[in-house]
């Protein structure tokens, strides 16, 4: 669902191979995300969180543009995975 809606925020035609790409980076940023928060909570518990989701869309949106980030994560971003690190996200309540 995140894949979808990144691809029509940034106005990828939906026929074009960049929403394969997209759709890999999308996949690439939660992994990334989730192990910097806690990569003992499963992906799909992650997935119920809008912050998570819009932190995806952001690392995803960021590596479509600049595939090195080459000027590191945004301070947005990182806003964003704290909130993430202080919700207390537990593995066992998935």
């Amino acid at each position: 669902m995140t894949k979808v809606k990144l691809s029509d925020e940034l106005n990828v035609d939906q026929q074009s191979e960049d929403v394969t790409t997209i759709n890999e980076l999308v996949s690439d940023a939660e992994l990334i995300i989730q192990n910097s928060v806690d990569h003992t909570v499963p992906l799909e518990q992650y997935q119920k969180s809008a912050i998570f989701n819009r932190a995806a869309k952001t690392l995803a949106t960021q590596l479509y543009y600049d595939r090195e980030l080459s000027a590191g994560m945004s301070n947005g971003l990182q806003m964003m995975i704290n909130h993430l690190k202080g919700m207390k996200l537990d593995a066992e309540t998935s």
